[in-house]
C-alpha cells in the first residue's frame, strides 16, 4: 500500500531540523576529482575536512563526535530517543565509529554523506583497546568545556566524565573493522553498554558477533526490493541485497536486543509498509524502529525538506507494519520522528 505523500509541510520540517538536529554541521565533503584515484591523499583530505567540522580522530581510522543529544542532556533540556526507548543516559554516551570514512553504501539520506569508499586491500587497523581508550579520552576532553557553562547540570556533567555507553554508529560501516568482535568485548568487559548499528552488508562479521554480542544490535533496512534499495542506499557492491537479507535472518539467533531500523524518505523508500512487515517478521528481531529522514547534515546535498515524512505519517506507516506483522507499537518520540515496535510477547525492558 502506498502511503500518501504530503509535501506542504516545509515550514514544519525546517523548524524541526533547526530546533536541534541541525546542530549537525553541513556534513558533506566535496573531494577534488583528481584525488578520487589517489586513495591515500583522498583519505587525508577527508580527514582534514571532517576534523574542521568537529570530528575528533582517534588513531588512523576511528573518530568520535559529541552528539547533540549529549549536549542537550548536560544542559538539562532533552535526551536522545535511545534514552526513552532503552534507558541509555545521553550525557554518558560516546558516539563513535571504528570506520569513520569507509562504508559499502553512500546513502542519499545519510547525515554524514562523506563520499565514502571501501577499505583499501591492505588497510592498517588499530588495536581495539587503544581505540576505546582514545575515544573516551577525547569525549571527556571535549565535555570538560561545559564546566564553564552556567546552564550545565553539574550532576549530569560530572557523570559525563565517566562514559557508560558506546554508540558505534557515528559514520561509516563498523563491520568493515576486522577487530569489531574484540572491540565489543572490550566495551562490555568494562561494564559499559554498546549499541552497534550496521547496514548488514558483512554477514560474515554479523555471524562472528554471535559469540561477541553487544547490548543492542541494529541492522538498518532501506527497502523492500533491490531496486528501492539501490535508489536509497547507492551501494558500491553488487551483492548488497543478498548480504543484507542474510544478516537480517541471523537476528533471531542473538540473545541481545536486536533492532531492524527503517530510515524512510519520500521519493525513495517511504512506501510498501506491508512489504517491510513481511520481511522483518521473518527475521526474529525483537524491535523495529520506524524513523523519518531528517534533512540535516550532508543529506541536504541531495535531499530536500519536502522529503521528510511528518511524525504523524511515520506513525501511520508504523501502524500499517503493526497490522501486517507480529509487532506492536510500544513507544514513540515525536521530536525525533521515530516509533518503536516490539515483537509480540517480547516485553520492553529498559537498561539500568
Amino acid at each position: 500500500m502506498q502511503i500518501p505523500i504530503i509535501n506542504n509541510a516545509m515550514d514544519e520540517n525546517k523548524s524541526a531540523c533547526q530546533s536541534g538536529c541541525n546542530a549537525i554541521p553541513e556534513g558533506f565533503v566535496d573531494v577534488p576529482a583528481e584525488l578520487n584515484s589517489q586513495i591515500d591523499k583522498k583519505f587525508e583530505f577527508m580527514r582534514q575536512k571532517t576534523t574542521q567540522m568537529g570530528y575528533r580522530f582517534v588513531g588512523k581510522h576511528s573518530a568520535i563526535k559529541v552528539c547533540h543529544w549529549t549536549k542537550e542532556s548536560i544542559r538539562g533540556k532533552n535526551a536522545c530517543y535511545k534514552n526513552k526507548f532503552y534507558g541509555i543516559g545521553s550525557n554518558q554516551c560516546v558516539q563513535m565509529s571504528p570506520a569513520m570514512l569507509t562504508c559499502t553504501f553512500n546513502c542519499r539520506f545519510c547525515w554524514r554523506n562523506f563520499d565514502y569508499i571501501l577499505p583499501r586491500e591492505k588497510e592498517e587497523w588499530d588495536n581495539p583497546r587503544q581505540i576505546l581508550d582514545g575515544c573516551i579520552d577525547a569525549q571527556v576532553e571535549i565535555l570538560q568545556g561545559f564546566y564553564g557553562n552556567p546552564n550545565a547540570d553539574r550532576d549530569k556533567l560530572d557523570k559525563a566524565m565517566i562514559p557508560q555507553h558506546v554508540a558505534i554508529s557515528l559514520s561509516g560501516e563498523p563491520t568493515l573493522y576486522p577487530h569489531l568482535p574484540e572491540f565489543i568485548d572490550e566495551i562490555m568487559g568494562r561494564k559499559m553498554t554498546s549499541f552497534l548499528v550496521s547496514n548488514g552488508t558483512r554477514p560474515q562479521m554479523v555471524e562472528k558477533l554471535l559469540q561477541h554480542q553487544p547490548t543492542n544490535l541494529y541492522i538498518s533496512f532501506y527497502g523492500t526490493n533491490p531496486e528501492m534499495y539501490r535508489k536509497a542506499a547507492v551501494p558500491m557492491e553488487n551483492n548488497f541485497w543478498e548480504n543484507v537479507n542474510q544478516s537480517l535472518k541471523m537476528l533471531g539467533k542473538f540473545d541481545c536486543s536486536t533492532v531492524v531500523r527503517l530510515t524512510l524518505a519520500k521519493g525513495l523508500n517511504f512506501t510498501d509498509p506491508k512489504g517491510y512487515a513481511q520481511i522483518i517478521d521473518g527475521t526474529g528481531a525483537k524491535f523495529i524502529e520506524v524513523k523519518g529522514y531528517m534533512a540535516v547534515g550532508g543529506s541536504r546535498k541531495s535531499m530536500k525538506y519536502e522529503d521528510m515524512p511528518l511524525h504523524s505519517e511515520i506513525r501511520e506507516f508504523a501502524a500499517k507494519i503493526e497490522s501486517n506483522s507480529g509487532y506492536r507499537i510500544i513507544s514513540e518520540k515525536p521530536d525525533s520522528r521515530v516509533v518503536l515496535l516490539s515483537r509480540e510477547g517480547k516485553n520492553f525492558v529498559g537498561i539500568d
